[in-house]
Formats: C-alpha cells, sequence, structure tokens
C-alpha cells in the first residue's frame, strides 16, 4: 500500500510540475493552521511544488478531539527530526 501512495504522490509531482491544474494530494508541510512547525494538509502542486496549502475545513467534536491527541504525539516526533537535521547540519 505504501508503494501505491508513494507513485501516486510522485505522479500528481510530476503533473504540477509540468503546469497540469488541479493537481491536489497530502503532503507534510510547514503548518499554517496550528501550533505544530510541520501538519499534513492537502496542498495543490505546482511548479513550484506546493504552492498552496488548503485549509483543514470544518472539523465536528470527535474530530477536534483525534486532531489535539495527534498535534501532541506529533510535537515530539515533529521536535526529534528537527533535532537530528541540526545535529546532522553541525
Amino acid at each position: 500500500m505504501e508503494a501505491y501512495a508513494a507513485v501516486k504522490f510522485a505522479d500528481a509531482c510530476l503533473h504540477g510540475s509540468r503546469g497540469d491544474a488541479g493537481i491536489a494530494e497530502c503532503a507534510f508541510v510547514a503548518s499554517q493552521v496550528n501550533d505544530l512547525p510541520f501538519f499534513a494538509y492537502k496542498v495543490h502542486l505546482g511548479h513550484a511544488g506546493a504552492e498552496e496549502v488548503l485549509p483543514l475545513g470544518p472539523l465536528n467534536a470527535y474530530e477536534r478531539a483525534d486532531l489535539e491527541k495527534a498535534e501532541k504525539q506529533l510535537a515530539t516526533s515533529i521536535q526529534k527530526g528537527i533535532s537530528f537535521i541540526k545535529k546532522r547540519a553541525d
């Protein structure tokens, strides 16, 4: 299943980079909605990569609770990733 998702995303990136309109996929990008530095959003892909980050949209109470749990778990993983990259850059 992961291989299919990778191929689908790569194909979308290629279509976006050649200028095809309306190419949207989910990607882990700089966060603009919550306090996390990165989060997975649906994005419009184009010549420059992820050209527009789309909003999450309205969430019901169940989805908001799950999002809060996910944010807490992701915060630790994101910080580990940032620390890893900073160590490699030194």
